[in-house]
């Protein structure tokens, strides 16, 4: 399972949930019809009946959830999909969860450590990614960018940067 949002709440009066894509195109959320929701230890699969982007929301209409309350109450869950509902991409484009611990090494051959995670924010409507990596005594953010990845071999789970080890 991938989180990929999480319920905002209701939207509107008659069941609707407004659902927080963590990342920014929303795109597997919207392409992939089997969510599970996640509160704790609980996980629940659920079919999405129709779904439509508002905004950055993605607005969700589930079985059985037919009220503001009962949107109301799903509040606060995470939304998963399993990673093999995913839909596939072109040749050359990778989901970034895909990349978590590949090894990174620079153009020296410089082994840098391992994808440990992902960051992204948003400034002035530009987004902006990270590759978290972390080896055995640091952790440095490199920018997800063309001018610093190189290459992406998802395969291989490698990921060659233009970075060096004390930038």
């Amino acid at each position: 399972m991938i989180e990929l949002g999480a319920v905002r709440g209701a939207y509107g009066v008659k069941g609707w949930l407004r659902v927080a894509p963590f990342a920014t195109d929303g795109g597997v959320l919207e392409a992939v019809d089997e969510w599970w929701l996640i509160r704790g230890r609980d996980k629940q699969s659920v079919t999405v009946e129709d779904r439509r982007r508002h905004g950055t929301s993605i607005l969700a209409k589930l079985p059985g959830c037919e009220t503001k309350e009962a949107a109301d109450a799903l509040k606060g869950a995470t939304v998963a999909v399993a990673r093999d509902r995913f839909p596939p991409l072109p040749e050359g484009q990778h989901y970034l969860g895909d990349l978590i611990g590949s090894r990174v090494v620079n153009r020296s051959g410089e082994a840098l450590g391992e994808v440990s995670g992902l960051r992204a924010n948003e400034v002035a409507g530009v987004l902006r990614q990270w590759l978290e990596v972390t080896d055995r005594t640091d952790t440095r953010l490199i920018p997800l960018v063309e001018p610093y990845v190189d290459e992406v071999d998802a395969a291989a789970k490698l990921v060659r940067v233009d970075w060096q080890r004390d930038w």
